[in-house]
């Protein structure tokens, strides 16, 4: 029996849990998959038959496959098999791919970073993505292990010199501060850019990541219209790209202390209570 539950999408991407039960030693019949989908296993391991090629998969390999590829899968192993799924747009992937959005190679190694990436960004897609980064982690992810097999092709979207590099990272900037809802991956595209690339550079040229950028910004926007009298803060939320009205709260707690109604409390008492300043009587002494 298998079980799969969508956990996370967004723009691009979709991040799916699959949970399958083991001792069928037997491969199931011949299925045809429907789209471009990162498989990595976290517990377990299962065979993929794919153009005529068993391979065992386990913690140690992901795969990627395409659409319309046919594939059998046998779960000889007692216990079962846990899975995370990303399935990827053509066009993201062919971003991250340097244009082509083929894959080789039936096995892409997971090393010990890879895997770690692979679960903190499962556990980030349950928790809804309260941190924005999940965008990120993704592009991360599926960009190293496509390295592993094209390195040339992944390498090609990667801005060449370090000016061209500083001017990337100021129009992204730019582009957030007129637009902290924006995503990481359409932000690559009005910039041109694989997002991959512009995550990396952005990162180190500003010491944070994209998705720290822009919820500084998102913050700094909502106090701006807090302090302006906004009081619809479910229509605050949706204005600066925010999941929704808790995400929101959440974010602002986080960096502030304070919740947003707390925020607008405090703003109000501090606008209220400033001192007024005594009109001069002109005289001395």
């Amino acid at each position: 029996m298998i079980v799969g539950t969508l956990i996370a999408s967004g723009e691009g991407f979709g991040v799916t849990d699959v949970r399958c039960s083991g001792g069928r030693q037997r491969f199931d019949d011949p299925e045809q998959n429907g789209g471009h989908t990162l498989v990595a296993v976290r517990r377990g391991a299962f065979l993929r038959r794919v153009r005529g090629r068993d391979v065992f998969v386990d913690g140690s390999v992901a795969y990627l496959s395409d659409p319309g590829s046919v594939e059998q899968f046998a779960h000889p192993v007692a216990g079962g098999d846990v899975c995370t799924a990303i399935w990827l747009s053509e066009a993201l992937l062919a971003q991250l791919a340097g244009g082509d959005p083929v894959v080789s190679s039936p096995a892409l190694p997971m090393d010990g970073a890879s895997e770690l990436a692979l679960r903190r960004l499962t556990a980030n897609a349950r928790r809804g993505d309260l941190a924005g980064q999940l965008a990120e982690q993704v592009v991360r992810l599926v960009a190293a292990l496509l390295a592993r097999d094209a390195p040339e092709r992944v390498a090609s979207g990667r801005p060449a010199t370090a000016a061209v590099q500083r001017l990337l990272v100021q129009r992204a900037q730019a582009s957030l501060l007129a637009d902290p809802a924006v995503g990481l991956i359409e932000l690559g595209r009005r910039l041109g850019c694989s997002p991959h690339h512009l995550s990396r550079v952005f990162s180190r040229l500003t010491g944070a990541s994209l998705s720290a950028y822009r919820n500084r910004l998102r913050v700094t926007r909502a106090l701006e219209r807090i302090a302006d009298g906004e009081l619809n803060l479910a229509v605050l939320a949706a204005d600066l790209g925010f999941s929704d009205h808790a995400h929101m709260s959440r974010t602002i707690r986080a960096a502030t202390g304070w919740t947003p109604s707390a925020c607008r409390d405090l703003l109000a008492a501090r606008q209220t209570s400033a001192p007024t300043r005594r009109a001069s009587s002109g005289s001395s002494g």
